[in-house]
């Protein structure tokens, strides 16, 4: 389920995905998949908050596995 954005907030939320997809790349490509854990596990361990944790680990699913036509 996609959350009710402004219009600005979506830009900004785009924008900043951008920068770290950009920068995960890079990562990857200088310093190889092992760089790249490492920074989401920093990431995800400077979120204090479990719930938030698991929100956006579940976005991240939801994303990877997107609904058939058929709804489910």
């Amino acid at each position: 389920m996609k959350p009710d954005l402004t219009e600005e907030q979506r830009e900004q939320a785009t924008a900043t995905a951008n920068l770290v997809a950009a920068a995960m790349a890079r990562l990857h490509r200088e310093h190889g998949e092992a760089a790249v854990m490492e920074a989401m596990r920093l990431i995800s361990s400077a979120m204090t908050d479990d719930a938030r944790r698991k929100s956006i680990a579940q976005a991240l699913l939801d994303n990877s596995n997107p609904p058939t036509e058929s709804g489910g």
